[in-house]
């Protein structure tokens, strides 16, 4: 980005040589940033101006002291801008570059990587918190420009990001992967409890240690577990900690001793039934209490939860509270008008092809995105192929490839065994493996989710080769 600010007042001699002001080094020519005066103003500032200095400011005229003062921005120009670079923004970048994309911008401003589909192994204790991060610089796919800041707003028409630094790109085409942020404002006293009562989440990962102890510790007592409607990250995986924390009560022959409660939104435990069948037949085995179309709309105190369900609002207290958060779009699709209504500040995306409703070079994928489907990693993977593709596909004017809303269901319902369900948009159940059953739990679906996928997402699918 080039940066100039004029103003009469200023010593001529300054121009000569390179200046640095507050905010970095100059970045404009005199001849320039002498055009931005009016003609009066450049006749009585000689000989004394200009002098040129780079800020982070853009398009703003200020006056100071009867001076006039200016600055002006030049966008970096990409071919491709990713905004994000979670498994959705890495593994896109990854790939237009494998696919010939000669240019890609990647904006993210965090220095570390998450594997979030991991962090219910690891706030269960059954693996290790060094396997869940990566330094993200590690992780720049080769050919990728990384700006480490955060994208604040995105004009759809032109293609333009801002970014929090003062940066702006400009893309031909702007693929947005911000994911969505926890929203612990949504539910009162859940951040009390958290910090000191008896919450606990392996959804975020700064709360696994803790939550890891409070699951390890407990010996009788009432745990409740809670699974959200959408918007919710991993909607599927919120049955992970609930079995997962079962199983090792069992196994430390403390389980009948506490009493185990599943508050669930929805009226069905899962919209495909034969997935609902295999989580019912694990929750009886576990004695798990279940309470269907029951919301938590509160934390009290920090060990009691509100409940709103069928048979009205009821307080119940508990030893260990297990939640999944409430999510919200991040800022950025709001303040940039990309939104629509009923989709909640979510990206407004055609569900189908991933490009935006009404800004053709605009496009979505991830938590972010308004698709109506469940937001899992394995659907993120099939949404990153058709949006690369269609990115391309666009430029050719060729017909745009379809998303049919594929999604993965990885429950672990104890030590050692998961069901790996599959399906569509349609609620129809697929499989990607050469196996009649990828439901029932067994022990090689947990092998795949607990060790081979950890590593295909390091080596393949962050690389843009799966």
């Amino acid at each position: 980005m080039t940066v100039a600010v004029v103003g009469r007042g200023f010593d001529h001699r300054n121009v000569g040589g390179e200046q640095r002001g507050v905010d970095g080094p100059v970045a404009a020519t005199v001849n320039r940033a002498r055009q931005l005066l009016p003609p009066t103003a450049r006749a009585a500032n000689r000989p004394r101006w200009p002098y040129v200095l780079a800020s982070p400011d853009f398009e703003r005229v200020v006056q100071s002291n009867g001076a006039y003062c200016r600055t002006v921005v030049t966008a970096e120009a990409h071919d491709v801008v990713v905004v994000g670079a979670g498994n959705g923004g890495l593994s896109a970048a990854a790939l237009l570059r494998r696919r010939g994309c000669r240019d890609v911008a990647l904006v993210e401003p965090s220095a570390v990587h998450v594997y979030k589909p991991l962090q219910n192994y690891v706030g269960c204790g059954v693996a290790r918190l060094s396997e869940l991060t990566r330094s993200q610089a590690e992780l720049i796919p080769k050919g990728v420009r990384w700006y480490r800041t955060s994208a604040v707003q995105v004009d759809g028409a032109t293609g333009t990001v801002r970014c929090a630094d003062g940066t702006i790109l400009t893309g031909g085409d702007v693929l947005l992967a911000p994911g969505a942020v926890v929203d612990w404002g949504g539910l009162p006293g859940a951040v009390e409890g958290l910090r000191t009562g008896r919450v606990c989440t392996t959804f975020v990962d700064t709360e696994l240690r803790r939550t890891a102890r409070m699951i390890d510790t407990l010996r009788r007592g009432r745990a409740v577990f809670t699974v959200r409607s959408q918007p919710a990250s991993g909607r599927e995986t919120a049955f992970k900690p609930l079995f997962l924390a079962c199983d090792s009560w069992r196994r430390a022959g403390v389980l009948d001793a506490i009493e185990v409660v599943l508050a669930h939104e929805d009226a069905r435990l899962h919209p495909v039934a034969a997935i609902a069948r295999e989580i019912a037949r694990h929750l009886d085995r576990f004695g798990v209490t279940v309470r269907l179309g029951t919301s938590v709309s509160a934390v009290e105190q920090g060990d009691t939860v509100l409940l709103d369900g069928i048979s009205g609002p009821e307080r119940l207290p508990a030893d260990l509270i297990h939640l999944l958060p409430p999510y919200a779009a991040p800022a950025l699709v709001a303040d940039s008008g990309l939104d629509a209504l009923g989709t909640g500040g979510f990206l407004a995306v055609d569900p189908e092809t991933l490009r935006h409703r009404h800004y053709e070079r605009i496009w979505g994928v991830g938590d972010a995105c308004d698709l109506g489907d469940a937001r899992t990693g394995g659907a993120l993977r099939h949404r990153v192929k058709v949006a690369v593709d269609n990115i391309q596909r666009s430029r050719r004017s060729l017909r745009l490839s379809r998303y049919d809303g594929y999604t993965v269901a990885p429950i672990a319902t104890g030590h050692g065994r998961l069901s790996f369900g599959e399906y569509d948009r349609q609620l129809r159940v697929r499989r990607s493996l050469p196996v009649p059953d990828q439901i029932r739990s067994r022990r090689i679906w947990w092998w795949l989710d607990r060790y081979g996928l950890p590593q295909a997402y390091w080596h393949r699918i962050l690389k843009g080769r799966l």
